[in-house]
Protein backbone atom coordinates (compact mmCIF):
# COMPACT_ATOMS: atom_id res chain seq x y z
CA UNK A 1 0.00 0.00 0.00
CA UNK A 2 1.31 3.43 -0.89
CA UNK A 3 0.15 6.40 1.15
CA UNK A 4 -0.44 9.78 -0.45
CA UNK A 5 1.83 12.78 0.04
CA UNK A 6 -1.03 14.27 2.02
CA UNK A 7 -0.66 11.52 4.64
CA UNK A 8 3.13 11.63 4.51
CA UNK A 9 3.09 15.37 5.25
CA UNK A 10 0.48 14.85 7.97
CA UNK A 11 2.59 12.26 9.78
CA UNK A 12 5.69 14.44 9.50
CA UNK A 13 3.70 17.36 10.91
CA UNK A 14 2.56 15.30 13.89
CA UNK A 15 6.11 14.16 14.64
CA UNK A 16 7.29 17.78 14.50
CA UNK A 17 4.48 18.97 16.77
CA UNK A 18 5.21 16.14 19.21
CA UNK A 19 8.83 17.30 19.33
CA UNK A 20 7.65 20.80 20.32
CA UNK A 21 5.12 20.26 23.13
CA UNK A 22 3.53 23.36 24.57
CA UNK A 23 4.49 25.51 21.58
CA UNK A 24 2.34 26.59 18.67
CA UNK A 25 4.14 25.89 15.41
CA UNK A 26 3.38 27.65 12.14
CA UNK A 27 2.81 25.75 8.92
CA UNK A 28 5.54 27.92 7.39
CA UNK A 29 8.05 26.54 9.92
CA UNK A 30 7.04 22.93 9.28
CA UNK A 31 7.05 23.46 5.51
CA UNK A 32 10.55 24.93 5.71
CA UNK A 33 11.92 22.10 7.87
CA UNK A 34 10.57 19.34 5.62
CA UNK A 35 10.97 21.31 2.37
CA UNK A 36 7.34 20.83 1.33
CA UNK A 37 4.90 23.34 -0.21
CA UNK A 38 3.24 25.43 2.49
CA UNK A 39 -0.06 25.60 0.59
CA UNK A 40 -0.30 21.82 0.59
CA UNK A 41 0.71 21.60 4.24
CA UNK A 42 -1.98 24.12 5.19
CA UNK A 43 -4.61 21.77 3.73
CA UNK A 44 -3.09 18.83 5.62
CA UNK A 45 -3.16 20.71 8.92
CA UNK A 46 -6.78 21.67 8.21
CA UNK A 47 -7.71 18.00 7.83
CA UNK A 48 -5.85 17.11 11.03
CA UNK A 49 -7.69 19.90 12.83
CA UNK A 50 -11.10 18.84 11.50
CA UNK A 51 -10.36 15.35 12.84
CA UNK A 52 -9.53 16.72 16.28
CA UNK A 53 -5.91 15.58 16.09
CA UNK A 54 -4.43 19.08 16.19
CA UNK A 55 -5.72 22.45 17.25
CA UNK A 56 -5.03 25.57 15.24
CA UNK A 57 -4.94 29.20 16.27
CA UNK A 58 -4.99 32.18 13.92
CA UNK A 59 -3.32 35.52 14.17
CA UNK A 60 -0.30 36.70 16.09
CA UNK A 61 1.08 33.86 18.20
CA UNK A 62 -1.02 31.41 16.22
CA UNK A 63 -0.05 28.06 14.82
CA UNK A 64 -0.78 24.41 15.41
CA UNK A 65 -0.29 22.08 18.32
CA UNK A 66 -1.33 18.55 19.20
CA UNK A 67 -4.89 18.36 20.52
CA UNK A 68 -3.93 15.46 22.82
CA UNK A 69 -0.84 13.72 24.11
CA UNK A 70 1.24 11.70 21.62
CA UNK A 71 0.32 8.45 23.38
CA UNK A 72 -3.36 9.10 22.60
CA UNK A 73 -2.85 9.63 18.86
CA UNK A 74 -3.06 6.32 16.99
CA UNK A 75 -1.34 6.25 13.61
CA UNK A 76 -4.16 4.17 12.10
CA UNK A 77 -6.65 6.88 13.02
CA UNK A 78 -4.44 9.52 11.40
CA UNK A 79 -4.04 7.48 8.21
CA UNK A 80 -7.80 6.92 7.98
CA UNK A 81 -8.44 10.63 8.58
CA UNK A 82 -6.05 11.69 5.83
CA UNK A 83 -6.56 8.88 3.32
CA UNK A 84 -10.34 8.65 3.62
CA UNK A 85 -12.03 5.52 2.36
CA UNK A 86 -9.35 4.66 -0.17
CA UNK A 87 -9.24 1.10 -1.47
CA UNK A 88 -6.18 -0.64 -2.85
CA UNK A 89 -8.09 -1.50 -5.99
CA UNK A 90 -11.38 -0.24 -7.42
CA UNK A 91 -13.13 -2.99 -9.29
CA UNK A 92 -15.95 -0.64 -10.31
CA UNK A 93 -13.96 1.88 -12.36
CA UNK A 94 -14.11 0.74 -15.00
CA UNK A 95 -16.41 -2.08 -14.01
CA UNK A 96 -14.39 -5.28 -14.13
CA UNK A 97 -16.08 -8.02 -16.17
CA UNK A 98 -14.88 -10.79 -13.81
CA UNK A 99 -15.91 -9.01 -10.60
CA UNK A 100 -18.57 -11.54 -9.55
CA UNK A 101 -16.20 -14.52 -9.71
CA UNK A 102 -12.96 -12.88 -8.58
CA UNK A 103 -11.64 -12.98 -5.02
CA UNK A 104 -9.02 -10.27 -5.51
CA UNK A 105 -11.17 -7.46 -4.06
CA UNK A 106 -11.70 -9.38 -0.81
CA UNK A 107 -8.03 -10.27 -0.57
CA UNK A 108 -6.99 -6.64 -1.04
CA UNK A 109 -9.57 -5.48 1.52
CA UNK A 110 -8.19 -8.00 4.05
CA UNK A 111 -4.62 -6.87 3.36
CA UNK A 112 -5.57 -3.22 3.82
CA UNK A 113 -7.38 -4.02 7.07
CA UNK A 114 -4.32 -5.91 8.37
CA UNK A 115 -2.12 -2.93 7.47
CA UNK A 116 -4.42 -0.52 9.32
CA UNK A 117 -4.72 -2.90 12.30
CA UNK A 118 -0.94 -2.71 12.76
CA UNK A 119 -1.07 1.09 12.57
CA UNK A 120 -3.96 1.13 15.07
CA UNK A 121 -1.63 -0.46 17.61
CA UNK A 122 1.01 2.25 17.15
CA UNK A 123 0.80 5.72 18.68
CA UNK A 124 2.63 8.91 17.87
CA UNK A 125 4.57 8.34 21.09
CA UNK A 126 5.75 4.98 19.69
CA UNK A 127 6.96 6.77 16.56
CA UNK A 128 9.03 9.34 18.42
CA UNK A 129 9.95 6.90 21.20
CA UNK A 130 12.89 8.01 23.27
CA UNK A 131 14.62 9.52 20.25
CA UNK A 132 13.95 13.14 21.27
CA UNK A 133 17.62 14.11 21.28
CA UNK A 134 18.42 12.50 17.93
CA UNK A 135 15.23 13.80 16.29
CA UNK A 136 15.90 17.30 17.64
CA UNK A 137 19.46 17.22 16.27
CA UNK A 138 18.20 16.13 12.86
CA UNK A 139 15.58 18.89 12.84
CA UNK A 140 18.19 21.50 13.74
CA UNK A 141 20.42 20.22 10.91
CA UNK A 142 17.49 20.33 8.49
CA UNK A 143 16.68 23.90 9.52
CA UNK A 144 20.31 24.91 9.03
CA UNK A 145 20.53 23.35 5.57
CA UNK A 146 17.23 24.95 4.49
CA UNK A 147 18.39 28.34 5.79
CA UNK A 148 21.49 28.38 3.57
CA UNK A 149 19.52 29.64 0.56
CA UNK A 150 16.34 31.27 1.95
CA UNK A 151 13.18 30.90 -0.08
CA UNK A 152 14.41 28.04 -2.24
CA UNK A 153 12.29 24.95 -2.22
CA UNK A 154 11.67 22.17 -4.66
CA UNK A 155 8.01 21.60 -5.50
Amino acid sequence: MQLTKHTDYGLRTLVYLAMHPGRRVSTAEIAEIFDVPQTHLTKVVGRLASGGIVTTHRGRGGGSELAMSPDAIHIGTVVRQLEGEAHLIDCNRPLCPILRACNLRGLMRDAQNAFLDILDNCTLQDVIGNQHQELSALLVAAAASNAVIPGTRST
